[in-house]
Protein backbone atom coordinates (compact mmCIF):
# COMPACT_ATOMS: atom_id res chain seq x y z
CA UNK A 1 0.00 0.00 0.00
CA UNK A 2 1.12 3.32 -0.99
CA UNK A 3 2.12 6.38 1.84
CA UNK A 4 -1.06 7.99 0.29
CA UNK A 5 -3.14 5.37 0.25
CA UNK A 6 -2.53 4.15 3.85
CA UNK A 7 -3.21 8.12 5.33
CA UNK A 8 -6.58 7.79 2.99
CA UNK A 9 -7.42 4.38 4.51
CA UNK A 10 -6.59 5.65 8.18
CA UNK A 11 -8.49 8.68 8.21
CA UNK A 12 -11.41 6.45 6.33
CA UNK A 13 -10.82 4.18 8.72
CA UNK A 14 -11.58 6.19 11.78
CA UNK A 15 -14.21 7.76 10.05
CA UNK A 16 -16.21 4.77 9.65
CA UNK A 17 -15.31 3.68 13.41
CA UNK A 18 -16.93 7.31 14.21
CA UNK A 19 -20.27 6.66 12.19
CA UNK A 20 -20.78 3.90 13.84
CA UNK A 21 -20.71 5.17 16.92
CA UNK A 22 -22.65 8.21 16.56
CA UNK A 23 -25.07 5.39 15.42
CA UNK A 24 -24.68 3.41 18.72
CA UNK A 25 -24.80 6.14 20.68
CA UNK A 26 -27.99 7.56 18.94
CA UNK A 27 -30.70 6.72 21.41
CA UNK A 28 -28.13 8.64 23.93
CA UNK A 29 -27.95 12.12 22.01
CA UNK A 30 -32.29 11.78 21.10
CA UNK A 31 -33.08 14.82 23.93
CA UNK A 32 -30.36 16.81 21.45
CA UNK A 33 -32.05 19.19 19.26
CA UNK A 34 -31.22 18.64 15.42
CA UNK A 35 -28.50 21.60 15.59
CA UNK A 36 -26.63 20.16 19.09
CA UNK A 37 -26.92 16.92 16.99
CA UNK A 38 -25.48 18.24 14.31
CA UNK A 39 -23.17 20.38 16.27
CA UNK A 40 -21.69 16.96 18.33
CA UNK A 41 -21.62 15.00 15.12
CA UNK A 42 -19.09 17.76 13.94
CA UNK A 43 -17.22 17.94 16.87
CA UNK A 44 -16.28 14.42 16.50
CA UNK A 45 -15.81 14.42 13.06
CA UNK A 46 -13.19 17.36 14.02
CA UNK A 47 -11.66 14.92 16.55
CA UNK A 48 -10.82 12.40 14.26
CA UNK A 49 -9.77 14.27 11.58
CA UNK A 50 -6.91 15.70 14.00
CA UNK A 51 -6.45 12.25 15.44
CA UNK A 52 -5.70 11.34 11.59
CA UNK A 53 -3.40 14.10 10.39
CA UNK A 54 -0.87 12.72 13.01
CA UNK A 55 -0.04 9.89 11.18
CA UNK A 56 -0.73 11.60 7.44
CA UNK A 57 1.51 14.17 8.27
CA UNK A 58 4.49 11.53 8.85
CA UNK A 59 3.40 9.42 5.83
CA UNK A 60 3.69 12.89 3.64
CA UNK A 61 7.46 12.09 4.59
CA UNK A 62 9.95 9.15 2.83
CA UNK A 63 8.81 6.13 5.47
CA UNK A 64 9.92 2.87 5.04
CA UNK A 65 7.89 0.47 4.26
CA UNK A 66 7.89 -1.36 6.88
CA UNK A 67 6.55 1.27 8.87
CA UNK A 68 3.37 1.25 6.27
CA UNK A 69 3.09 -2.53 6.77
CA UNK A 70 2.66 -1.51 10.72
CA UNK A 71 0.40 0.85 10.09
CA UNK A 72 -1.65 -1.37 7.69
CA UNK A 73 -1.71 -3.87 10.47
CA UNK A 74 -2.25 -2.26 13.45
CA UNK A 75 -5.52 -0.95 12.49
CA UNK A 76 -6.73 -3.27 9.54
CA UNK A 77 -6.38 -0.82 6.65
CA UNK A 78 -6.38 -4.00 3.73
CA UNK A 79 -9.55 -3.43 2.33
CA UNK A 80 -10.75 -0.19 3.27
Amino acid sequence: MSRRNASRALEDRFQAIRRSEMERLAGKLRGLSDDHRRLVEAIAADIVQTIASVPARVLADEVPERAIDALVRLFALEGV
